[in-house]
């Protein structure tokens, strides 16, 4: 019996040749491939206001950057996420505090949000938990009353849908990633969607040293007015993009049916499913179970040659975060204590899904 793996990169067959293409042209930095796939993940995600990055880390520290943050500023922040959302919010010497989650979803809660503004709130930070987006609308809502900005972390978002509009068109901020296990994944790389061109272009800018790259006459001519970064995305990594591109309604799709699937077929009264908002499509990065026995699950399914994990833990146990640590969040605790993941992805067939499904429903405490 082979076992089923939780995660799984997809390789396109020509990549190789795709890769020895761009070294044999010589131009590996950002250039002709990341300006084109920049073009098409902004068609993609039906936004015109897209910049391509590093790293889905480096489109939050941007987006941190955007909002101006200073010590004593406080942003509210969802603990259910990995630590590349909330490790920038420290070391740009704001206060993290900890917004609970709706243990039914993993999401942030609106209500735990709207209890923790206070005049020294400058941005609130949602994390798409699985895939599935968050209240985005009451999120907005609450930001708008206080005069802060919202930022997504869409890290597991690509192609979800709120409200009938892909994810990265809603919020101040959006920021994917584009790491290696991501849906599509270029090797490493990420991307930042805003609200106007102009802070487009000051994104553009900020990505390269505070650069215009796209400067008539040489670059080296022009003036830095704001001291930038090193987070642009690589010909290398774009030329990757390029090709997963032609791969990613159908690994989407496939990770969806996936997900649905266990949705309409997982029956264990040992097990809950998370809760699904009918204005809401998940992409389904990931596939969540909230059992009581973890631990049980954990060795019942590997017994059965099915990978599980956490994939994040909670970031308000982390010592690095011991200063804005908080004892009152008892949605994130329900979920931790019960928070498991099975495979949903691609490279799942048919008689993996329902193998996966009769291990699920078998599991007994």
């Amino acid at each position: 019996m082979k076992e089923i793996n939780l995660f799984k990169v997809h390789t396109p067959p020509n990549i190789g040749k795709v890769l020895q293409k761009v070294f044999d042209e010589g131009m590996i930095s950002e250039g002709k491939y990341s300006d084109l796939f920049e073009q098409k993940i902004a068609n993609f995600i039906e936004t015109k206001n897209l910049s391509l990055v590093n790293s889905g880390t480096s489109a939050l520290s941007l987006s941190y950057h955007l909002c101006d943050l200073k010590e004593g500023d406080e942003v509210i922040t969802t603990p259910m996420t990995c630590m590349a959302t909330n490790e920038p919010i420290e070391l740009s010497g704001a206060k993290i505090v900890w917004a609970d989650i709706d243990p039914t979803t993993g999401n942030i809660s609106p209500q735990s949000v709207k209890n923790r503004i206070t005049d020294k709130t400058k941005a609130i930070v949602g994390v798409h938990w699985a895939g599935q987006p968050f209240e985005i609308d009451k999120i907005n809502s609450i930001a708008k009353s206080a005069g802060v900005k919202v930022i997504e972390d869409a890290a597991h978002a690509l192609g979800a849908k709120y409200n009938g509009v892909k994810i990265g068109n809603h919020s101040d901020y959006v920021c994917f990633s584009f790491q290696a296990i991501k849906h599509l994944t270029t090797g490493d790389g990420g991307a930042i969607t805003c609200k106007t061109e102009e802070e487009n272009q000051r994104i553009k800018k900020l990505r390269w040293f505070g650069l215009n790259r796209k400067f008539v006459g040489s670059k080296w001519e022009q003036d830095i007015t704001e001291s930038g970064f090193k987070y642009h995305m690589n010909n290398l990594n774009a030329s990757i993009g390029l090709e997963q591109l032609k791969y990613i309604d159908s690994i989407i799709t496939r990770h969806v049916n996936n997900g649905k699937y266990y949705d309409e077929n997982i029956d264990n009264p040992n097990i809950e499913l998370l809760r699904r908002s009918k204005n809401i499509d998940s992409s389904y990065w990931i596939y969540t179970l909230l059992v009581d026995d973890r631990k049980s699950f954990i060795k019942h399914m590997a017994k059965n040659k099915i990978q599980t994990d956490v994939v994040h833990v909670r970031n308000d146990n982390y010592s690095v975060f011991g200063e804005f640590k908080r004892q009152d969040l008892p949605g994130c605790d329900q979920f931790c204590s019960k928070m498991i993941n099975i495979p949903v992805g691609w490279w799942l067939t048919k008689e993996d899904r329902n193998r996966i499904i009769d291990a699920v429903n078998k599991f007994k405490k």
